[in-house]
């Protein structure tokens, strides 16, 4: 299983446009250096999932954090954002 953290995520609205933006940090406790992270994260507006797509996080050596930035294009943040009730984010691979 791989030792992958999450902290300080945070579901907004896109400074540019009217998409969601989630962001947060990754931390790798894996014991190895990894040249990339592929996390899966879903969003939820009650217990129905409405955003279902992949994070990948570049060159996370052992023991380091970082932050990431994921946009969610499909969805406008005015008519969904502020019904997102939860979330799920997991690591998926490693490599």
């Amino acid at each position: 299983m791989l030792n992958i953290e999450y902290a300080n995520i945070t579901i907004g609205r896109a400074q540019q446009s009217k998409q969601i933006v989630v962001k947060g940090e990754i931390t790798n406790r894996a014991g190895r250096n990894f040249d990339a992270v592929a996390s899966r994260l879903v969003l939820f507006i009650k217990n129905i999932p409405i955003a279902n797509t992949v994070v990948v996080v570049n060159g996370l050596p052992n023991g380091t954090t970082k932050a990431f930035e994921k946009y969610i294009e499909d969805l406008d943040y005015d008519q969904v954002g502020k019904d997102i009730n939860r979330f799920e984010i997991y690591p998926e691979t490693a490599y």
